[in-house]
């Protein structure tokens, strides 16, 4: 019994020295890296073939302002986690994630929030709807947005326009057919649409203090507003043309409201209605002498002075004994 728990003994001891041995050759052969600084640092930014608001300069100078660039700095005094937190504080990034490579690289991978539309209010106010529904300020984003004016808010932008940009991020046939969205005093939503020359009033989007009741209402109005705007395309403007007319509106269930352009023909009869209508249905007398007798020749206006005075000595005179007046009657005989 004593000899098993000897030979017990001395194999725990031959593997804590042979394990300390390894160790000390691994720690010997391994370099010091709390010396090592950051060589290089490597920025790469999602859904750079969408144009965003982001470029890898951008991500850089978010993190020197906080004094958390790595570049130059010690690995052993980098802050990973900071960085991450830095950068997703930022209303245009989605997600960041920082991670070191064994050869002392630094690698920023973000994914950026893409603005899905513009606000131009009546107010004054100018900032842009992302994807995730949130307010970006600021910003010089020069893609081709859908823009949202009049009467808007930010609460009504974040809770409505918002919404209302989602469900066209989700039609894209509809998103490419829309330009501009108009709020009215009464909250009625308007669209500009990029083809054909009229405006489409929408009526209200409905209303709820509930964020999830909200949303389910705003995408069923949109769903029931446009299906009947795509039959009208398909069954009304394809036959009577797309300029037909220029304000068609769908705020009413069971009908469809239009008001026409005016034809050429319908602008003749209306000036011909308010000519007849200004003259009591009489034609009226031109005060304007005709051109021929306007344009006479001039040397018929402007006669030689020796012709005036031949006139002149050719006229037959009166001696002064046969004049008579008006009051004196010649004497008889």
């Amino acid at each position: 019994m004593n000899s098993f728990w000897k030979k017990t003994v001395m194999i725990a001891l031959d593997v804590a020295l042979g394990a300390y041995l390894v160790l000390a050759v691994t720690s010997f052969n391994t370099p010091d890296r709390s010396e090592e600084k950051c060589t290089k640092v490597n920025i790469t930014i999602a859904d750079m073939d969408s144009t965003g608001f982001l470029n890898a300069a951008e991500v850089k100078n978010m993190l020197v302002n906080k004094h958390l660039y790595p570049a130059g700095m010690k690995l052993s005094l980098l802050d990973l986690r900071s960085m991450e937190t830095t950068l997703k504080g930022n209303s245009f990034i989605k997600s960041a994630e920082v991670s070191r490579t064994q050869d002392g690289t630094i690698s920023i991978q973000v994914t950026q929030i893409l603005p899905m539309m513009r606000v131009k209010s009546a107010n004054g106010e100018d900032y842009y709807i992302g994807s995730e529904g949130n307010m970006m300020s600021g910003g010089q984003y020069s893609s081709d947005l859908i823009v949202a004016t009049g009467n808007i808010t930010k609460w009504y932008a974040q809770n409505y326009i918002a919404l209302a940009g989602q469900w066209l991020q989700k039609n894209k046939l509809w998103q490419s057919q829309v330009e501009q969205i108009n709020i009215l005093p009464d909250k009625s939503m308007e669209i500009v649409p990029r083809v054909g020359g009229h405006i489409i009033c929408l009526g209200q989007m409905p209303e709820s203090n509930d964020k999830a009741k909200r949303q389910k209402l705003v995408e069923r109005f949109l769903d029931k507003k446009f299906e009947r705007l795509d039959k009208f395309y398909r069954y009304g403007l394809n036959q009577v043309g797309w300029n037909k007319y220029y304000y068609i509106s769908l705020e009413f269930d069971n009908q469809i409201i239009c008001r026409k352009n005016k034809t050429k023909d319908d602008q003749e009869f209306a000036s011909h209605e308010q000519t007849e209508k200004d003259t009591g249905g009489k034609p009226q007398k031109s005060n304007d002498k005709p051109q021929k007798e306007i344009d006479k020749p001039q040397k018929e206006i402007d006669k030689p002075q020796k012709e005036i005075d031949k006139q002149k000595a050719e006229a037959p005179k009166v001696k002064k004994d046969e004049k008579t007046t008006k009051n004196n009657k010649p004497k008889e005989n």
